[in-house]
Protein backbone atom coordinates (compact mmCIF):
# COMPACT_ATOMS: atom_id res chain seq x y z
CA UNK A 1 0.00 0.00 0.00
CA UNK A 2 0.94 3.17 -1.07
CA UNK A 3 1.19 6.21 1.81
CA UNK A 4 1.83 10.09 1.36
CA UNK A 5 5.01 11.91 1.74
CA UNK A 6 3.66 15.18 2.36
CA UNK A 7 0.41 17.17 3.81
CA UNK A 8 0.38 18.76 0.88
CA UNK A 9 0.15 15.42 -1.18
CA UNK A 10 -2.74 14.16 1.25
CA UNK A 11 -4.43 17.25 1.16
CA UNK A 12 -4.36 16.82 -2.52
CA UNK A 13 -5.31 13.50 -2.56
CA UNK A 14 -8.65 13.61 -0.18
CA UNK A 15 -9.45 17.12 -2.24
CA UNK A 16 -10.10 14.90 -5.20
CA UNK A 17 -12.00 12.16 -3.29
CA UNK A 18 -13.99 14.90 -0.88
CA UNK A 19 -17.72 14.43 -2.44
CA UNK A 20 -17.33 10.52 -1.81
CA UNK A 21 -15.12 10.64 1.14
CA UNK A 22 -18.52 13.07 2.67
CA UNK A 23 -20.96 10.86 1.61
CA UNK A 24 -19.05 7.44 3.29
CA UNK A 25 -18.71 9.75 6.36
CA UNK A 26 -22.11 10.45 6.28
CA UNK A 27 -23.56 6.92 5.74
CA UNK A 28 -20.98 5.14 8.03
CA UNK A 29 -22.83 3.49 10.56
CA UNK A 30 -25.85 3.02 8.23
CA UNK A 31 -25.52 1.74 4.42
CA UNK A 32 -22.55 0.06 2.83
CA UNK A 33 -21.37 1.79 0.15
CA UNK A 34 -21.04 -0.15 -3.09
CA UNK A 35 -18.29 0.07 -5.72
CA UNK A 36 -20.63 1.18 -8.70
CA UNK A 37 -22.44 3.70 -6.33
CA UNK A 38 -18.70 5.49 -5.25
CA UNK A 39 -17.72 5.32 -8.69
CA UNK A 40 -21.23 7.69 -9.58
CA UNK A 41 -20.60 9.68 -6.58
CA UNK A 42 -17.15 11.03 -7.93
CA UNK A 43 -18.99 11.15 -11.52
CA UNK A 44 -17.34 8.24 -13.13
CA UNK A 45 -13.26 9.29 -12.78
CA UNK A 46 -12.15 5.54 -11.71
CA UNK A 47 -8.92 6.89 -11.61
CA UNK A 48 -9.89 8.86 -8.25
CA UNK A 49 -11.23 5.46 -6.62
CA UNK A 50 -8.22 3.92 -7.52
CA UNK A 51 -5.81 6.72 -5.76
CA UNK A 52 -7.92 6.55 -2.51
CA UNK A 53 -8.07 2.78 -2.50
CA UNK A 54 -3.93 2.51 -3.31
CA UNK A 55 -3.27 4.79 -1.07
CA UNK A 56 -5.58 3.04 2.26
CA UNK A 57 -7.88 6.04 2.80
CA UNK A 58 -10.70 3.76 1.41
CA UNK A 59 -10.64 -0.26 2.34
CA UNK A 60 -12.67 -2.63 -0.19
CA UNK A 61 -14.48 -5.79 1.59
CA UNK A 62 -15.87 -7.51 -1.14
CA UNK A 63 -18.05 -5.44 -3.45
CA UNK A 64 -18.72 -2.79 -0.29
CA UNK A 65 -16.29 -0.10 0.44
CA UNK A 66 -15.81 1.56 3.85
CA UNK A 67 -13.06 4.39 5.31
CA UNK A 68 -10.14 3.44 6.42
CA UNK A 69 -10.36 3.41 10.94
CA UNK A 70 -8.08 5.38 11.03
CA UNK A 71 -9.31 8.05 9.07
CA UNK A 72 -12.59 7.66 10.02
CA UNK A 73 -11.54 8.02 13.98
CA UNK A 74 -9.21 11.37 12.43
CA UNK A 75 -12.71 12.82 11.23
CA UNK A 76 -14.04 12.18 13.91
CA UNK A 77 -12.15 13.73 16.26
CA UNK A 78 -11.71 16.39 14.39
CA UNK A 79 -15.72 17.24 13.67
CA UNK A 80 -16.03 16.47 17.68
CA UNK A 81 -18.23 13.54 17.23
CA UNK A 82 -16.80 10.55 18.26
CA UNK A 83 -18.31 7.60 19.95
CA UNK A 84 -15.16 6.09 21.49
CA UNK A 85 -13.92 7.98 24.26
CA UNK A 86 -9.73 7.39 23.97
CA UNK A 87 -8.45 6.78 28.08
CA UNK A 88 -5.53 5.26 26.47
CA UNK A 89 -4.02 8.63 25.06
CA UNK A 90 -4.35 10.26 28.56
CA UNK A 91 -2.76 7.10 29.97
CA UNK A 92 0.16 7.54 27.53
CA UNK A 93 0.66 11.12 27.99
CA UNK A 94 1.12 11.04 31.55
CA UNK A 95 4.30 8.05 31.13
CA UNK A 96 5.49 10.79 28.55
CA UNK A 97 5.10 13.48 30.99
CA UNK A 98 7.15 11.21 33.54
CA UNK A 99 9.68 10.59 31.02
CA UNK A 100 10.45 14.01 30.42
CA UNK A 101 10.47 15.58 33.74
CA UNK A 102 13.20 12.44 34.92
CA UNK A 103 14.97 13.50 31.57
CA UNK A 104 15.20 17.08 32.26
CA UNK A 105 16.32 16.41 35.85
CA UNK A 106 19.54 14.27 34.09
CA UNK A 107 20.12 16.18 31.09
CA UNK A 108 22.64 18.10 30.17
CA UNK A 109 21.94 22.15 29.88
CA UNK A 110 22.56 22.47 25.99
CA UNK A 111 19.79 19.82 26.02
CA UNK A 112 17.10 21.08 28.95
CA UNK A 113 15.54 23.56 26.28
CA UNK A 114 14.63 21.11 23.75
CA UNK A 115 13.03 18.92 27.05
CA UNK A 116 11.41 21.54 28.52
CA UNK A 117 9.21 22.61 25.37
CA UNK A 118 8.09 18.90 24.82
CA UNK A 119 7.07 18.90 28.58
CA UNK A 120 4.94 22.04 27.94
CA UNK A 121 3.34 20.15 24.77
CA UNK A 122 2.90 17.38 26.91
CA UNK A 123 1.21 19.40 29.71
CA UNK A 124 -1.28 21.04 26.79
CA UNK A 125 -1.72 17.75 25.77
CA UNK A 126 -3.85 15.92 28.35
CA UNK A 127 -5.31 19.01 29.33
CA UNK A 128 -6.59 19.21 25.89
CA UNK A 129 -7.54 15.13 25.63
CA UNK A 130 -9.06 15.14 29.19
CA UNK A 131 -11.14 17.47 28.16
CA UNK A 132 -12.46 16.17 24.67
CA UNK A 133 -12.87 13.10 26.47
CA UNK A 134 -15.13 14.74 29.02
CA UNK A 135 -17.11 16.19 26.19
CA UNK A 136 -17.48 13.38 24.69
CA UNK A 137 -18.23 11.38 27.57
CA UNK A 138 -21.35 13.52 28.32
CA UNK A 139 -21.74 13.62 24.65
CA UNK A 140 -22.76 9.83 24.62
CA UNK A 141 -24.59 9.33 28.10
CA UNK A 142 -27.36 11.80 26.80
CA UNK A 143 -27.30 10.23 23.16
CA UNK A 144 -27.23 6.73 24.33
CA UNK A 145 -30.25 7.49 26.97
CA UNK A 146 -32.30 8.87 24.44
CA UNK A 147 -31.74 7.24 21.25
CA UNK A 148 -30.94 3.80 21.95
CA UNK A 149 -34.29 1.66 21.57
CA UNK A 150 -33.23 -1.57 23.88
CA UNK A 151 -33.42 -0.58 27.98
CA UNK A 152 -30.77 -3.53 28.17
CA UNK A 153 -28.37 -2.14 26.00
CA UNK A 154 -28.84 1.20 26.92
CA UNK A 155 -27.93 0.22 30.63
CA UNK A 156 -25.08 -1.55 29.84
CA UNK A 157 -23.51 1.24 27.65
CA UNK A 158 -24.07 3.95 30.58
CA UNK A 159 -22.52 1.84 33.09
CA UNK A 160 -19.69 1.11 30.35
CA UNK A 161 -19.37 5.31 30.31
CA UNK A 162 -19.74 5.56 34.50
CA UNK A 163 -16.31 3.38 34.49
CA UNK A 164 -15.00 5.23 31.95
CA UNK A 165 -15.45 8.41 33.74
CA UNK A 166 -14.00 6.72 36.95
CA UNK A 167 -10.76 6.11 34.82
CA UNK A 168 -10.61 9.67 33.49
CA UNK A 169 -11.21 10.92 37.41
CA UNK A 170 -8.24 8.59 38.13
CA UNK A 171 -6.27 9.85 35.32
CA UNK A 172 -6.51 13.41 36.56
CA UNK A 173 -5.74 12.74 39.78
CA UNK A 174 -2.10 11.12 38.88
CA UNK A 175 -1.85 14.41 36.29
CA UNK A 176 -1.66 16.87 39.43
CA UNK A 177 0.29 14.07 41.72
CA UNK A 178 2.96 14.37 39.68
CA UNK A 179 2.35 18.22 39.68
CA UNK A 180 2.79 18.18 43.49
CA UNK A 181 5.44 15.46 44.04
CA UNK A 182 7.88 16.97 41.42
CA UNK A 183 9.32 19.78 43.85
CA UNK A 184 12.59 19.70 42.84
CA UNK A 185 11.89 19.65 38.76
CA UNK A 186 9.38 22.93 39.43
CA UNK A 187 11.60 24.82 41.79
CA UNK A 188 14.51 24.55 39.54
CA UNK A 189 12.75 25.50 36.62
CA UNK A 190 12.58 29.39 36.09
CA UNK A 191 10.66 29.14 32.76
CA UNK A 192 7.98 31.48 32.81
CA UNK A 193 5.83 29.67 29.76
CA UNK A 194 6.18 26.65 31.93
CA UNK A 195 4.30 28.09 34.80
CA UNK A 196 1.42 29.23 32.84
CA UNK A 197 1.29 26.03 31.16
CA UNK A 198 0.94 24.35 34.44
CA UNK A 199 -1.80 26.63 35.77
CA UNK A 200 -3.89 26.65 32.74
CA UNK A 201 -3.56 22.47 32.89
CA UNK A 202 -4.27 22.86 36.83
CA UNK A 203 -7.49 24.96 35.53
CA UNK A 204 -8.72 22.58 32.74
CA UNK A 205 -8.05 19.11 34.76
CA UNK A 206 -9.91 21.46 37.70
CA UNK A 207 -12.91 22.52 35.14
CA UNK A 208 -12.78 18.86 33.58
CA UNK A 209 -13.20 16.74 37.15
CA UNK A 210 -16.61 19.22 37.91
CA UNK A 211 -18.00 18.18 34.49
CA UNK A 212 -17.29 14.39 35.35
CA UNK A 213 -19.03 14.71 38.83
CA UNK A 214 -22.24 16.46 36.71
CA UNK A 215 -21.80 13.58 34.04
CA UNK A 216 -21.44 11.01 37.01
CA UNK A 217 -25.03 12.04 38.83
CA UNK A 218 -26.65 12.03 35.28
CA UNK A 219 -25.64 8.39 34.52
CA UNK A 220 -26.71 7.50 38.05
CA UNK A 221 -30.27 9.32 36.94
CA UNK A 222 -30.68 7.58 34.08
CA UNK A 223 -29.80 4.09 35.62
CA UNK A 224 -32.72 5.15 37.72
CA UNK A 225 -35.20 6.20 34.95
CA UNK A 226 -34.50 2.46 33.67
CA UNK A 227 -34.93 0.77 36.19
CA UNK A 228 -38.62 2.29 37.08
CA UNK A 229 -38.98 1.98 33.57
CA UNK A 230 -38.07 -1.39 32.87
CA UNK A 231 -40.33 -2.18 36.40
CA UNK A 232 -43.42 -0.62 34.03
CA UNK A 233 -42.69 -2.43 30.87
CA UNK A 234 -42.92 -5.96 32.31
CA UNK A 235 -45.58 -5.33 33.95
CA UNK A 236 -47.50 -3.68 31.28
CA UNK A 237 -46.90 -7.10 29.28
CA UNK A 238 -47.65 -9.47 31.84
CA UNK A 239 -51.14 -7.58 32.07
CA UNK A 240 -51.30 -7.44 28.31
CA UNK A 241 -50.40 -11.04 27.88
CA UNK A 242 -53.40 -11.49 30.39
CA UNK A 243 -55.96 -10.03 28.60
CA UNK A 244 -54.79 -11.89 25.22
CA UNK A 245 -55.23 -15.02 27.20
CA UNK A 246 -58.81 -13.44 28.82
CA UNK A 247 -57.36 -14.27 32.17
CA UNK A 248 -57.44 -10.58 33.34
CA UNK A 249 -60.31 -10.76 35.57
CA UNK A 250 -59.72 -14.36 36.55
CA UNK A 251 -56.70 -14.16 37.67
CA UNK A 252 -55.85 -10.73 39.18
CA UNK A 253 -57.34 -7.80 41.08
CA UNK A 254 -57.31 -5.32 38.20
CA UNK A 255 -60.22 -4.51 37.82
CA UNK A 256 -60.81 -3.86 41.62
CA UNK A 257 -58.05 -1.74 41.97
CA UNK A 258 -58.96 0.52 38.76
CA UNK A 259 -62.92 1.00 40.25
CA UNK A 260 -60.85 2.50 43.71
CA UNK A 261 -58.79 4.63 41.98
CA UNK A 262 -60.44 8.09 41.69
CA UNK A 263 -57.02 9.74 41.07
CA UNK A 264 -57.91 13.47 38.95
CA UNK A 265 -54.08 13.78 38.02
CA UNK A 266 -55.01 15.26 34.87
CA UNK A 267 -57.20 17.78 36.64
CA UNK A 268 -56.31 20.87 37.13
CA UNK A 269 -55.08 21.70 41.04
CA UNK A 270 -57.89 24.02 42.59
CA UNK A 271 -57.31 27.27 43.40
CA UNK A 272 -59.21 28.96 46.54
CA UNK A 273 -59.79 32.72 47.28
CA UNK A 274 -60.56 34.23 50.52
CA UNK A 275 -62.41 37.48 50.41
CA UNK A 276 -62.49 40.28 52.49
CA UNK A 277 -65.10 41.17 54.54
CA UNK A 278 -66.87 44.17 54.18
CA UNK A 279 -66.56 45.11 58.05
CA UNK A 280 -62.93 44.66 57.91
CA UNK A 281 -63.17 47.41 54.87
CA UNK A 282 -65.33 50.15 56.44
CA UNK A 283 -63.86 49.76 60.34
CA UNK A 284 -60.40 48.99 59.84
CA UNK A 285 -57.30 51.47 58.98
CA UNK A 286 -55.51 48.52 57.04
CA UNK A 287 -58.17 48.01 54.60
CA UNK A 288 -56.67 51.67 53.05
CA UNK A 289 -53.18 49.55 51.70
CA UNK A 290 -55.46 46.82 50.01
CA UNK A 291 -58.13 49.37 48.58
CA UNK A 292 -55.11 51.80 47.24
CA UNK A 293 -53.59 48.92 45.16
CA UNK A 294 -56.96 47.70 44.12
CA UNK A 295 -57.43 51.30 42.73
CA UNK A 296 -53.78 51.45 41.44
CA UNK A 297 -54.61 47.77 39.49
CA UNK A 298 -57.87 49.25 38.20
CA UNK A 299 -56.47 51.95 36.50
CA UNK A 300 -53.35 49.97 34.91
CA UNK A 301 -56.17 48.11 33.26
CA UNK A 302 -56.86 48.81 29.32
CA UNK A 303 -60.95 48.79 28.39
CA UNK A 304 -61.48 46.58 25.65
CA UNK A 305 -64.17 46.60 23.85
CA UNK A 306 -66.28 43.82 22.97
CA UNK A 307 -67.15 42.68 19.74
CA UNK A 308 -69.52 39.91 18.34
CA UNK A 309 -68.41 36.95 16.33
CA UNK A 310 -69.71 37.00 13.29
CA UNK A 311 -72.32 34.31 11.85
CA UNK A 312 -70.80 30.60 11.68
CA UNK A 313 -70.65 29.98 7.75
CA UNK A 314 -73.09 26.45 7.09
CA UNK A 315 -70.24 25.00 6.04
CA UNK A 316 -68.60 24.62 9.30
CA UNK A 317 -71.63 22.70 10.50
CA UNK A 318 -72.04 20.48 8.47
CA UNK A 319 -72.02 16.95 9.16
CA UNK A 320 -68.14 15.52 7.14
CA UNK A 321 -67.15 11.88 7.53
CA UNK A 322 -63.32 11.08 7.18
CA UNK A 323 -62.42 7.60 6.18
CA UNK A 324 -59.12 6.41 7.27
CA UNK A 325 -56.60 3.70 6.85
CA UNK A 326 -55.45 1.29 9.13
CA UNK A 327 -53.79 -2.00 9.19
CA UNK A 328 -54.09 -4.88 11.81
CA UNK A 329 -50.73 -5.71 12.67
CA UNK A 330 -51.14 -8.40 14.87
CA UNK A 331 -52.97 -10.69 12.17
CA UNK A 332 -50.13 -9.06 9.69
CA UNK A 333 -46.70 -10.51 12.14
CA UNK A 334 -48.46 -13.74 13.06
CA UNK A 335 -48.66 -14.63 9.67
CA UNK A 336 -45.14 -13.12 9.13
CA UNK A 337 -43.59 -15.24 11.75
CA UNK A 338 -45.39 -18.31 10.45
CA UNK A 339 -43.32 -18.30 7.13
CA UNK A 340 -39.59 -17.68 6.37
CA UNK A 341 -39.35 -14.73 4.09
CA UNK A 342 -37.83 -11.67 5.08
CA UNK A 343 -40.15 -8.87 6.70
CA UNK A 344 -39.51 -6.38 3.78
CA UNK A 345 -40.15 -9.02 1.36
CA UNK A 346 -43.38 -10.32 2.77
CA UNK A 347 -44.98 -6.39 3.40
CA UNK A 348 -43.97 -6.12 -0.41
CA UNK A 349 -46.00 -8.92 -1.85
CA UNK A 350 -48.57 -8.96 0.97
CA UNK A 351 -51.76 -9.17 -0.37
CA UNK A 352 -54.33 -6.40 1.01
CA UNK A 353 -58.12 -6.44 0.31
CA UNK A 354 -58.06 -2.37 -0.76
CA UNK A 355 -55.27 -1.20 -3.10
CA UNK A 356 -51.77 -0.54 -1.03
CA UNK A 357 -49.52 1.81 -2.44
CA UNK A 358 -45.35 1.70 -2.28
CA UNK A 359 -45.27 4.52 0.59
CA UNK A 360 -48.14 2.72 2.93
CA UNK A 361 -46.09 -0.57 2.50
CA UNK A 362 -42.88 1.39 3.55
CA UNK A 363 -44.55 2.49 6.86
CA UNK A 364 -45.83 -0.65 7.47
CA UNK A 365 -42.69 -2.46 7.79
CA UNK A 366 -41.08 0.35 9.78
CA UNK A 367 -43.91 -0.17 12.04
CA UNK A 368 -43.80 -3.46 12.52
CA UNK A 369 -39.81 -3.59 12.32
CA UNK A 370 -39.90 -1.45 15.46
CA UNK A 371 -43.54 -2.36 17.37
CA UNK A 372 -41.79 -6.29 17.16
CA UNK A 373 -38.12 -5.81 17.60
CA UNK A 374 -38.50 -8.98 20.37
CA UNK A 375 -39.66 -11.26 17.84
CA UNK A 376 -37.69 -10.20 14.38
CA UNK A 377 -33.71 -11.29 14.02
CA UNK A 378 -31.75 -8.79 11.90
CA UNK A 379 -28.81 -10.01 9.91
CA UNK A 380 -25.81 -7.46 8.59
CA UNK A 381 -26.73 -7.69 5.17
CA UNK A 382 -29.01 -5.13 2.64
CA UNK A 383 -31.12 -5.96 -0.15
CA UNK A 384 -32.91 -3.60 -2.83
CA UNK A 385 -36.25 -3.73 -4.68
CA UNK A 386 -37.24 -1.07 -7.07
CA UNK A 387 -33.86 0.95 -6.13
CA UNK A 388 -35.06 1.16 -2.16
CA UNK A 389 -32.20 -0.34 -0.40
CA UNK A 390 -33.66 -2.24 2.90
CA UNK A 391 -32.49 -4.57 5.78
CA UNK A 392 -32.70 -8.23 6.01
CA UNK A 393 -35.27 -9.40 8.89
CA UNK A 394 -36.13 -12.83 9.58
CA UNK A 395 -38.49 -14.01 12.46
CA UNK A 396 -36.76 -15.36 15.10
Amino acid sequence: MQTYQSIKELTRGLNNGAKLLNDMFLKRKTVAIKYDDALDTLEGDENKLKHLLSFGVIVQNGDSLELDDSYQKFFEEVLAVNEDINIASVQMYVDKLKLGINSYLVAENNRKTQLLKEIRHTFKSIENATCRNVMDLKRNVAATYKQEPNFKIKELRLRDFDEKAKLIEELIKQTEKIIVEQPIFFSTVSDIGLKQTIREVREGLRDSAHGLIAISAQIIDYLNRIEYQSRVVKRIRQLKYLRDQVMLEGSTNVMAFLSDTNDVWMEKQPKYTTRVSLDFLRNDDAALDILSNIRQRLNRKTAVKVRLAEKIDNVYLEEAKETSRVFDHQAIINGFLAQSADLFHYVWNYRFEIETNTEQRLVLFLQLASQYNENLKYVPETNVIDNIEYPIIYPK
